[in-house]
């Protein structure tokens, strides 16, 4: 594998079955998913990133022209005109927000970075969202996020923060001290601050991870909501037939 990221590394942590039909075996997938939040996601990136790369220049006006021009292409992705009409609202909702930050502090916008973590591991691909400078903080990183709100604690979910801060010591030559998932929709930060140590422990996460790909552990874990809705492979996996048919007897033995 030429590299990872730490989305690859997040799903395979989800269901390494998951992983492997779309990064090792590279399978056509047989079940359609949704499509529409990841398509929403990539709009508000776009935005998000147009409003730091202009100095915060374009206001809101000219960030929800571009959005009103853009949307209406993508509205068959939403499996009905109530979800459309939400996620509109949301859309509104995040960018009257994020058109209002201060960007003078930030110093790049989508950083590519690839990233050396540990010998024998391919290194690590992704795009930090922001990077922010201040003279009273330092380096900062923060994560655009388009869902729901989790907590920055999470140690999987911290470990993407905890990469970009050393991807950040690669690229500036210090690493960010602190950083956040920015939930624009909600308008809630969650703020984690990143040490050398946890830097260690997302470092040992991604080569254990790694072991385990390369021993060819790719155990399907079954979890209801995302095997039913997002998983183009749900027709290959043993496991969630299983479930499916257990699912029927229990219901045909109900109704008698």
């Amino acid at each position: 594998m030429e590299y990872l990221s730490y989305s690859r590394l997040s799903l395979y942590e989800t269901c390494g079955l998951r992983f492997y039909y779309e990064y090792v075996a590279h399978a056509t997938p047989t079940d359609e998913v949704p499509t529409h939040y990841t398509t929403f996601g990539k709009l508000l990136h776009a935005l998000y990133e147009d409003h730091a790369n202009s100095s915060g220049e374009k206001a809101f006006d000219e960030l929800k022209s571009t959005f009103d021009q853009q949307f209406p292409a993508v509205l068959d992705e939403f499996p009905d005109r109530k979800t459309a009409v939400e996620f509109y609202k949301n859309g509104i909702r995040a960018i009257h927000r994020f058109s209002g930050y201060k960007v003078s502090d930030v110093v790049a916008s989508e950083q590519e970075f690839l990233l050396p973590m540990a010998p024998g591991v391919p290194p690590i691909k992704g795009f930090i969202d922001r990077v922010i400078y201040s003279p009273k903080h330092g380096y900062m990183v923060a994560d655009l996020k388009t869902g729901k709100t989790f907590s920055a604690q999470n140690p999987k979910k911290m470990y993407q923060l905890v990469i970009y801060s050393a991807a950040c010591e690669s690229i500036y030559g210090k690493p960010a001290d602190s950083g956040y998932f920015d939930f624009i929709v909600s308008g809630q930060r969650e703020w984690v601050d990143i040490t050398e140590a946890k830097r260690d422990q997302a470092k040992q996460w991604v080569a254990q991870t790694w072991r385990k790909i390369e021993e060819e552990r790719f155990d399907a874990k079954y979890s209801s909501g995302f095997c039913s809705r997002f998983c183009p492979f749900r027709s290959m996996c043993g496991a969630y037939q299983e479930r499916q048919t257990h699912a029927e007897i229990a219901s045909g033995h109900g109704r008698g």
